[in-house]
């Protein structure tokens, strides 16, 4: 348990947070498939979202991380304090959500993509329509156990 305590105080912005998520995918994938209860996950794909940020290389790459760190904490204010959230720098954002039914999970992407899309209609000033796509994964959904898990080995070898 205190490994999960240490999880849950992490920053989410933190780039060595990513090793420390993959093993909360881990920890929450095996509770799951104990004690027969749902979690979920989603993913959210910023990178359309990115390329409107334009700039040189090197400003470009800065203004490229703080509106990401900025995407983190927007989502993080939208979500239960239980959820965990990846990142560092990356545009393909996970929320991990125990004991969270897949019904509850989709209703869940719905409220964070609106908030998303409006956060990023206000930051850049303009009335376009952000769509920001997502994709959902959910234990004991027929392959949610192995998509989950593929996310797990996703974010384990990034640290690599």
């Amino acid at each position: 348990m205190a490994l999960l305590d240490e999880i849950l105080k992490e920053d989410p912005t933190d780039m060595s947070h990513i090793e420390n998520f993959a093993d909360r995918i881990k920890y929450e994938l095996k509770r799951a498939e104990r004690y027969r209860i749902f979690v979920s996950f989603l993913i959210f794909d910023i990178s359309s979202v990115i390329d409107d940020l334009g700039g040189s290389a090197i400003e470009g790459e800065e203004n490229r991380v703080n509106f990401i760190n900025s995407i983190n904490l927007v989502i993080r204010s939208a979500v239960r304090e239980v959820d965990a959230i990846s990142n560092g720098s990356r545009v393909k954002i996970g929320v991990l959500c125990p004991e969270t039914a897949r019904q509850g999970a989709e209703a869940a992407a719905r409220r964070i993509q609106s908030i998303l899309a409006e956060y990023c209609a206000d930051h850049f000033k303009t009335t376009k329509d952000y769509i920001i796509p997502v994709e959902i994964a959910s234990f004991p959904d027929a392959a949610g156990y192995r998509s989950i898990a593929s996310y797990f080995d996703e974010y384990s070898s990034e640290m690599n």
